[in-house]
C-alpha cells in the first residue's frame, strides 16, 4: 500500500502539506511555478520513464487527469483542488474515470456509479482488455475489505 508521509488522505492533500512545509521551514525553496512538475515530469524522470509518460506529447502513454480549474495559475488551482474536482481519468488512452454527465455522453451504461465528497463520479473498472474485466466495484471493495478489514472507505 501507498503511504503519505503527512499521513494525508490524497495527493491535493498532501500537496497542500508539502507547499506549507515549504513556505513555513524551507523559505520556499520550491517555487510556485514547480507545483505540477513535483508530480509528472520530476518523478518520470526521478524513476527513469520520463520517455514514456510525465509530459504529453507524442508516443507518450496518455495517461491524463483533468482537474477542474480553480484559479487562473494552474499551479494555485492544483493545490486549491480535491478530489472532487477530478474530472476525468485517462489511462493508455482510455476513459475510466470522470463526472457522471462525461462518462454518460462518451460511455453509456458502461460505468458504475461511485460518489467522491457527494460529487457524482463514474468509474470503468470492466475493461475487455483486462483479465479481471468481470469484476465490478462492489467485487473490488469486498476483495480489499476481505484483506484489508481495517482499510478506509474507498470514498466518503
Amino acid at each position: 500500500m501507498d503511504w503519505n508521509p503527512s499521513g494525508s488522505d490524497n495527493l491535493f492533500e498532501e500537496l497542500r502539506v508539502a507547499a506549507q512545509v515549504n513556505e513555513d521551514d524551507l523559505d520556499s525553496v520550491i517555487p510556485e511555478t514547480d507545483w505540477i512538475k513535483l508530480i509528472t515530469v520530476n518523478p518520470a524522470s526521478a524513476l527513469a520513464v520520463d520517455a514514456l509518460i510525465g509530459k504529453l506529447a507524442p508516443n507518450m502513454k496518455a495517461d491524463i487527469t483533468v482537474v477542474r480549474s480553480l484559479n487562473a495559475d494552474p499551479n494555485k488551482s492544483l493545490l486549491a483542488s480535491h478530489p472532487q474536482d477530478i474530472q476525468m481519468v485517462w489511462v493508455g488512452g482510455k476513459l475510466l474515470y470522470a463526472n457522471q454527465a462525461i462518462i454518460e455522453r462518451l460511455k453509456p451504461g458502461q460505468c458504475e456509479v461511485l460518489r467522491v465528497y457527494g460529487s457524482i463520479k463514474r468509474i470503468c473498472v470492466q475493461d475487455s482488455a483486462n483479465p479481471n474485466s468481470k469484476q465490478t466495484l462492489n467485487d473490488i471493495k469486498t476483495k480489499l475489505l476481505g484483506l484489508y478489514p481495517s482499510l478506509a472507505p474507498l470514498t466518503p
